[in-house]
């Protein structure tokens, strides 16, 4: 891989941190998309999860984790983590160069904290209609089959397996090399390459699985629930800018160097180096624009609900 493409060693480059400015406006974007979740949580605290899908949530705590893992598997990152592991970077450029580590909170604890428990018969029959809508089905009352001790063993156990594997190859990869102990062997290669596909592909059906659940419910319900439209409209602004941010980061940490013959497996090592890096980058994009697409979804079924007497219902199709 270093033949063809190369990561700057170099701790005094500025490919490994990012100008005040730009770190500036990295946090902020970062405390954005967090702000973004407290809508969100206040919903569900006092209305409960109704109308929101638990495969929805399950989906977005997998694909932050996918997300992280990724981040920390892939090489790009491995010069950054040793320049502030050996102490060549700190405090401010320190922060710097470990912001691009930073993922997004998952929501999962506050959904199983606050879940709707559908009643099968209540004293009040609106009360028992309003649970009803935590299943894709308003008109059964019963349980989904993705109960909270499943969603909490798939994630954890999910956890438990990606993150320590990524970690490892970090400080594998993060090692310095030197003439008599190179970093990268060509086993380390092969692994590396299959786990960052493993990652790309399921951080792809992950981040697309999640909307396609949630407006599956919001259509079948006719509402958008407990689900916070002050909060997808945030994540959904948040997240495009953020991989906009993230993109130009990262560009910056790798080169190109021209090179003839170019081989299959120079080719395959370009390759899955290339598109692991940009991959988070695209995801992020793909997150946010569903979030846009939600958002509209929903803004559809509130003026149906509040204004289709006046001036009329809209129509999907």
């Amino acid at each position: 891989m270093g033949d063809i493409l190369m990561t700057s060693p170099l701790c005094e480059d500025p490919s490994q941190y990012q100008s005040t400015r730009r770190t500036v406006f990295g946090t902020l974007l970062w405390v954005l998309v967090i702000a973004a979740y407290v809508p969100q949580f206040v919903g569900i605290k006092r209305a409960g999860t109704k109308g929101i899908s638990p495969y929805y949530v399950l989906n977005h705590g997998l694909f932050s984790t996918t997300t992280l893992a990724l981040r920390l598997s892939h090489s790009v990152s491995f010069p950054a983590f040793n320049c502030v592991a050996s102490h060549q970077l700190w405090g401010w450029e320190g922060y710097s160069a470990l912001l691009g580590f930073v993922e997004r909170v998952p929501s999962l604890v506050v959904y199983i904290r606050y879940r709707t428990v559908p009643l099968v018969t209540a004293p009040n029959p609106n009360e028992a209609r309003a649970r009803r809508m935590s299943d894709w089905l308003p008109e059964e009352a019963h349980a989904h089959k993705l109960t909270s001790t499943r969603m909490r063993l798939i994630l954890g156990a999910y956890a438990a397996v990606a993150l320590p594997i990524s970690l490892a190859f970090l400080l594998v990869g993060a090692l310095p090399s030197s003439p008599e102990q190179p970093r990268q062997s060509t086993a380390f290669s092969v692994l590396w390459s299959i786990w960052i596909t493993l990652l790309c592909v399921a951080d792809a059906f992950l981040v697309v699985f999640q909307f396609i659940k949630q407006m599956k419910t919001v259509g079948r319900l006719g509402t958008r629930g407990s689900l916070s439209i002050t909060s997808i409209a945030m994540q959904s602004v948040a997240l495009i800018f953020l991989s906009v941010s993230q993109f130009y980061r990262t560009r910056g940490n790798f080169m190109f160097r021209r090179e003839r013959p170019l081989t299959f497996g120079k080719f395959l090592a370009l390759f899955f180096y290339v598109y692991g890096c940009v991959s988070v980058d695209v995801m992020y994009l793909v997150a946010g624009l569903g979030y846009l697409v939600l958002f509209q979804l929903c803004l559809l079924y509130d003026w149906n609900h509040l204004f289709s007497r006046r001036f009329g219902r809209i129509r999907l199709l």
